[in-house]
């Protein structure tokens, strides 16, 4: 038995340990986070000049978040606005700031330079640089025109009327969540002007078909290299339900592509005003053995020829296209006649139409009478094809009654497929760099015999 003379001082050491203890407890000091100078994002802009700035002293700046990383179209990243300029935000880890933040940005240690052209603000601490003063304060997106986006309305919200996707891209998702590959869909005005709408495949809405009426979109301005683009936030910002745009050119004269061809060689390589050419497309952007600028096309006058557009196109082999072309002209690009620096927005989707069938052709015949040939296409029996492996490069393609080049370009999907040995029955586009040269469209060009 322990004595109770025992539990004396065990019991008086706890006794004053908890007379000791209590719980008004100072807070451990706040730690305070200089305002410094007071700048502008347009003032913050301003201060890149090519070269990246790394703040070591006290600024700040007042914004509103009009974009965070929880939809999952964007990562550590978010997208502020101060009625003055906008800017990217590119933080140190995901969250940490939500769309309606009122927030001060406290930019020491932070750095500001670009990528891609794209300015942003990296580096950015959510705990060491956001002080957060208010949240739901919605920023009310600036009504804009694609003709007035560019790289000084970086980061802005803003507001599109009377958009739609172009035809090729209605239906198709906005990204591929399974793949989480991140794609981009090319949203027009009704004059023509264009932009592209870029997702991520891990956006939440990445699933979502493209819609294919006419109406609203809301979106973040961003840039990569020289293309401008748009972030969508939700997929209720994209409201689209309205009649698409009247296809233009319907009073416009339709000129032939044999009439443009004659014109050119007699001397006359104008276009008049208020002229469309329309006719299917031949060559396969799916395969891309053509720059992509590039687009072979066929009309009824059964000839072809080059329209060059000032950027990449998207209309499939099949296409039955009108194309604006008033106040054109015809030129030539080392022998290969084209009607150059058409803007994307001048081409019009009026549905699919069948193929022309090829013209059955000699190489000796297709030589003599390139002026003819060019631009569209013909087939040749008992073609044999010699001068390499694969395809990538310059190969010679023989009939009997003569030879011509067959050119592959090397980012042309079957540039490294292996040559087939023995006769061939071939499909190709007649075309011409300082001399004649086919074409292959892709693989099904070539039948054995």
């Amino acid at each position: 038995m322990i004595h109770p003379k025992k539990l004396v001082l065990p019991l008086l050491a706890i006794f004053l340990l908890t007379a000791c203890i209590h719980d008004d407890f100072d807070a451990p000091p706040a730690t305070e986070i200089p305002v410094g100078n007071v700048i502008t994002l347009a003032e913050l802009r301003s201060m890149f000049q090519g070269q990246s700035i790394t703040f070591e002293e006290d600024y700040s700046v007042f914004a509103t978040v009009t974009m965070d990383d929880k939809a999952g179209n964007i990562y550590r990243n978010a997208f502020v606005e101060d009625g003055t300029a906008a800017i990217n935000l590119r933080m140190q880890a995901p969250g940490g700031v939500y769309e309606g933040d009122s927030v001060r940005i406290y930019l020491r240690g932070t750095t500001l330079g670009s990528y891609q052209q794209m300015l942003q603000l990296d580096n950015v601490n959510a705990d060491q640089n956001i002080i957060k003063l208010a949240t739901q304060r919605q920023v009310e997106p600036t009504p804009m025109g694609i003709d007035q986006i560019g790289s000084d309305t970086q980061g802005r919200l803003v507001r599109l009327d009377e958009v739609q996707f172009i035809n090729e891209h209605i239906g198709l998702p906005f990204a591929y969540s399974e793949s989480l590959l991140s794609a981009n869909r090319t949203l027009e005005d009704c004059d023509g002007n264009r932009i592209i709408v870029r997702t991520s495949g891990y956006a939440n809405f990445a699933d979502h078909p493209v819609p294919e009426g006419n109406g609203t979109l809301v979106a973040i301005v961003a840039q990569y290299a020289q293309d401008l683009q748009l972030y969508v936030r939700r997929i209720s910002e994209v409201d689209l339900e309205g009649e698409r745009c009247a296809i233009p050119g319907d009073d416009y004269q339709l000129v032939s592509i044999a009439d443009l061809r004659q014109n050119y060689y007699e001397g006359n390589p104008n276009i008049p005003d208020e002229s469309r050419l329309e006719g299917v497309v031949i060559s396969d952007t799916e395969h891309s053995n053509h720059p992509g600028q590039n687009l072979f096309i066929m009309d009824d006058s059964g000839q072809g020829m080059v329209m060059r557009f000032t950027g990449f196109h998207e209309h499939p082999m099949g296409t039955h296209l009108r194309i604006i072309v008033s106040n054109r002209q015809v030129s030539e690009f080392n022998g290969l006649l084209q009607i150059e620096d058409l803007p994307p927005g001048n081409a019009h989707s009026l549905g699919t139409m069948e193929l022309p069938e090829p013209k059955e052709r000699t190489i000796a015949e297709i030589i003599a009478n390139i002026n003819t040939y060019q631009s569209s296409l013909v087939r040749i029996q008992g073609a044999s094809i010699t001068g390499g492996n694969t395809f990538a490069g310059t190969l010679t393609v023989s009939d009997g009654t003569g030879s011509i080049a067959l050119y592959t370009h090397n980012w042309a999907s079957f540039a490294n497929s292996t040559v087939p040995e023995g006769p061939q029955t071939l499909t190709a586009i007649a075309s011409f760099h300082f001399s004649p040269q086919l074409m292959l469209r892709n693989l099904g060009d070539l039948q054995p015999e």
